[in-house]
């Protein structure tokens, strides 16, 4: 048996052999991963490690040092206040994201009713139910992969959402037509002719479905504003994030679809990643 301290350093070694730039934080969370153990029981360093936990590490390691996404490797995701399991097939929720529950919260009105469409993980969806227990909550998705791990989310999760299987609006209740308050999407927004931008470990592991919104990127987004009219009530808000150079043309697109107070928002680097429109 060896100690915890021993295997952070030998997988931060191994991490930054592999050219990851993060190689200490990271090490920290697979050895977190491998062992059970959470950070103080780590950097006391005096544990010894059984070779079970090792034969982990040792795994885990592997993996991420052949690109794959951490929180694949690990099993999970930070999301605001929220840890959530993800793993091959489905989209790993981002930090800027959490920007996008900010101001789909600032439009729900208590007891309020918000949809996320495409909700693969669960993530925006589970946020605005934990941060807001008034409020009715549901969500689509139409990956069978991506439903499996927002269904383990949800349950996990107190179960304050309702999720629902479907291609955006098609199997949701007909009794929330011109009922909702708020809807929410991170939708595929990457145009075919930017995939050699991607990171490898995105375009290598995480789903094409999530990630690709046809020829320009727009394809799902305007099938989202279009038939978001239909189930927003009037005077409610359609949230969406989209891509750092897509601004002006959905902000144009939901204009000519009739919604008004039409605004972009910037995530913390600078970049538009956020429309809001009212009905």
């Amino acid at each position: 048996m060896s100690t915890a301290r021993g295997w952070l350093l030998r997988v931060r070694q191994a991490l930054a052999d592999a050219g990851i730039e993060s190689a200490e934080r990271e090490a920290q969370w697979l050895v977190e991963a491998g062992t059970g153990w959470r950070w103080p029981d780590l950097v006391t360093g005096s544990g010894e490690i059984e070779a079970a936990q090792e034969r982990r590490i040792l795994d885990l390691t592997r993996r991420r040092t052949l690109g794959e996404p951490l929180q694949y490797v690990t099993g999970v995701a930070g999301f605001r206040h929220l840890d959530v399991t993800v793993g091959p097939g489905v989209f790993i929720p981002r930090p800027e994201t959490e920007q996008v529950v900010d101001r789909a919260l600032a439009h729900l009105p208590r007891g309020g009713i918000a949809i996320d469409i495409g909700t693969g993980s669960g993530a925006m969806a589970l946020a605005i139910a934990q941060e807001r227990p008034d409020a009715e909550v549901w969500a689509t998705e139409v990956s069978p992969q991506a439903l499996w791990w927002g269904e383990r989310n949800v349950a996990a999760l107190s179960g304050a959402v309702h999720l629902v299987s479907g291609d955006l609006f098609d199997e949701v209740p007909s009794s929330l037509r011109r009922r909702l308050h708020v809807v929410v999407s991170n939708p595929p927004y990457v145009g075919r002719d930017e995939a050699d931008e991607l990171p490898e470990e995105v375009k290598d592991h995480e789903p094409q479905v999530a990630l690709f919104g046809g020829g320009d990127g727009l394809d799902v987004i305007r099938r989202i504003t279009s038939e978001a009219r239909d189930w927003l009530r009037e005077g409610g808000w359609l949230v969406l994030e989209i891509g750092a150079t897509q601004g002006d043309r959905v902000a144009a697109l939901v204009e000519g679809l009739g919604y008004v107070e039409v605004s972009t928002g910037r995530d913390l680097g600078g970049r538009e990643r956020i429309v809001e429109a009212r009905r």
